[in-house]
């Protein structure tokens, strides 16, 4: 191969590999667990089993997630639901982050997951200062003003999903990507986890 096509080579890939690193990649919303597979629902411990009963389509989940607090926190109300909830704050937190990277750099969204997403980011936004109330409720002992909290949360998740499941109906007419419907689905399943978590927190205080 002469030297020419050699050097036309070279500044052919390095054209390409520039090219290819100036476009933005799409940031993954996937929910990963500490365990996807079936697990059982039994535990043995009551508190936990009270807390994740009926939370939904993530019960396993649920338990696993409060399986993974130190042993001493397990055993006591308070320290539970403030486990649970920081768990929470942290992931909302990470959620909030992802959502501003996808409104903020990909401009040529589908109308309605636009809307939605940033419907979403406003009912997110507010979220750690709710669970922050409810957490200092938790420590002041006034679990009823704890739980109005922890409602306020899972309310704002639910209209993050009205916004979301409006944009999936209209799916088809809009077009979207294979990118965008995994988004909106992650999204889904992340709202899932998180009201799971949120009602789990609630069933801690009643059990009190």
């Amino acid at each position: 191969m002469s030297s020419f096509k050699l050097f036309f080579l070279s500044a052919l890939l390095f054209a390409l590999s520039h090219s290819t690193a100036a476009k933005p990649q799409p940031p993954k919303l996937r929910l990963h667990l500490h365990l996807t597979q079936k697990i059982s629902k039994q535990t043995g411990n009551p508190l936990i089993q009270t807390a994740c009963r009926g939370v939904g389509s993530h019960e396993s989940e649920c338990i696993n997630t409060l399986r993974s607090a130190p042993p001493h926190q397990q055993a006591a109300v308070s320290e539970l639901a403030f486990f649970t909830l920081r768990y929470v704050e942290d992931h909302a937190v990470n959620v909030t982050s992802k959502i501003k990277t996808i409104v903020g750099n990909f401009s040529e969204l589908a109308p309605l997951l636009q809307a939605a997403l940033s419907e979403c980011l406003d009912q997110y936004n507010p979220l750690d200062d709710l669970i922050e109330d409810a957490m200092n409720m938790i420590l002041g002992k006034s679990y009823e003003d704890a739980k109005k909290f922890l409602s306020a949360a899972i309310t704002n998740i639910d209209m993050c999903d009205a916004q979301l499941k409006a944009s999936n109906a209209e799916e088809k007419a809009e077009k979207k990507s294979e990118i965008e419907i995994e988004w909106s689905q992650d999204l889904k399943d992340y709202n899932d986890y998180l009201k799971s978590l949120l009602t789990a927190a609630q069933n801690i205080l009643k059990a009190d």
